[in-house]
């Protein structure tokens, strides 16, 4: 690195929980632009108060994100992750099909792809993607989550891969 660069660096450490529900107060909103995950997996929220558009990162490091930019809050999960089981409806309200997971998915396989409406989380911390092999727009949902209808968060009939964050061997 010349004279003539900066390096800037921000460090969010934590032992215990420690989540930041506004990066506003910490001179960080919206700067995010790559990250260092160790240990425990974190969300990252586009919007302050745990609110908006999700992002899970699992434990490596991410040196360019497609969110770049956009991050107003971050949780660290905390949440036991043994025994992952969600249950996925074709319609809101819990009506409908459905189908009940214990472990990664590609909704394609079972049939079951751009379908689900609404759920529910009897354990572990499940994310939906959008596309297949974790791409595109991400629910997160936590133990005893129950969402009646995925309307309000523009994600109704878009699920196409789900997989419950594991707990490190």
């Amino acid at each position: 690195m010349s004279s003539s660069q900066s390096e800037h660096m921000t460090i969010f450490f934590s032992q215990g929980a420690n989540n930041v529900n506004n990066l506003e107060k910490k001179g960080f909103n919206n700067a995010i632009s790559s990250l260092k995950v160790i240990g425990t997996p974190w969300v990252a929220y586009y919007d302050k108060l745990f609110t908006g558009k999700q992002r899970v990162f699992e434990e490596g490091e991410y040196a360019t994100l497609e969110d770049k930019g956009k991050f107003s809050s971050l949780k660290m999960i905390t949440d036991d992750l043994d025994d992952p089981e969600i249950q996925l409806f074709e319609h809101v309200d819990f009506q409908g099909r459905s189908v009940t997971l214990y472990k990664e998915t590609n909704l394609h396989d079972i049939d079951f792809s751009d379908t689900a409406s609404s759920h529910k989380v009897k354990s572990g911390v499940w994310v939906l993607h959008e596309h297949v092999n974790h791409q595109g727009d991400q629910l997160v949902s936590f133990p005893g989550d129950e969402v009646p209808s995925y309307l309000p968060l523009s994600f109704n009939d878009v699920a196409s891969h789900v997989h419950p964050l594991l707990p490190k061997p």
